[in-house]
């Protein structure tokens, strides 16, 4: 299996054995109650964090953001590695106060951040949409943020990969669902904005549309 070589490269790539624990399916952040959650959580924590009333659809991307770029993670690690990937349907996960959740799979093959995106990430990015008001343009430009964000990781925790991960973000580019969501640049720019700018002190994140208009 490929879970402890993606380990080394950092918290967001870690996958567990599924064991006894408090595991949740991710059927129920794909279809179930769970993302409604996170969102309302997100949002509890970011109205603490402000001292102010937040957007639902600000709590969402927010909440996307950090969900995005766990599933994703990786499948674009074990692609760059070379070694099996998890089964992006068989994942479990925990949420964590703080950090990134965590997740677990029991099945690894030759999986692909692709399949990851069709499995996972399109059916969240229409939810965001119809359930949180989060706009499909937003919701992909999310995504594509997290692809580039693992490639970049995966590039600092190895930098003898970081030719092959820019290779991938051009093949991911390539994606139906992912096409004209962002420029490659350098810099890396995306074509929409997460709404994080929103937050009193937000600012712009560095790949932003809106910070380099």
């Amino acid at each position: 299996m490929g879970a402890t070589g993606l380990a080394r490269l950092g918290p967001f790539f870690v996958v567990e054995p599924l064991d006894d624990g408090p595991w949740r399916p991710v059927d129920g952040l794909v279809s179930g109650p769970a993302l409604a959650e996170r969102v309302r959580w997100t949002r509890d924590a970011l109205q603490v964090r402000s001292g102010v009333d937040v957007e639902e659809r600000v709590a969402a991307s927010t909440a996307s953001l950090g969900i995005f770029a766990r599933v994703l993670s990786p499948a674009i690690g074990a692609a760059l590695l070379g070694v099996p990937a998890p089964d992006p349907r068989s994942f479990s996960w925990q949420p964590v106060e703080g950090g990134p959740m965590r997740l677990a799979a029991p099945t690894w093959g030759r999986h692909t951040p692709s399949e990851a995106v069709d499995v996972l990430i399109s059916p969240l990015v229409e939810r965001l949409d119809s359930e949180h008001g989060v706009s499909t343009k937003i919701g992909w430009g999310n995504a594509v943020s997290a692809v580039h964000g693992a490639a970049r990781m995966v590039a600092q925790a190895d930098p003898a990969l970081a030719p092959a991960a820019g290779r991938l973000l051009l093949d991911l580019l390539e994606h139906p669902l992912l096409s004209g969501t962002a420029d490659v640049g350098p810099p890396f720019v995306r074509r929409s904005c997460c709404l994080y700018y929103r937050l009193p002190g937000g600012g712009y994140c560095g790949d932003c549309v809106l910070a380099h208009s």
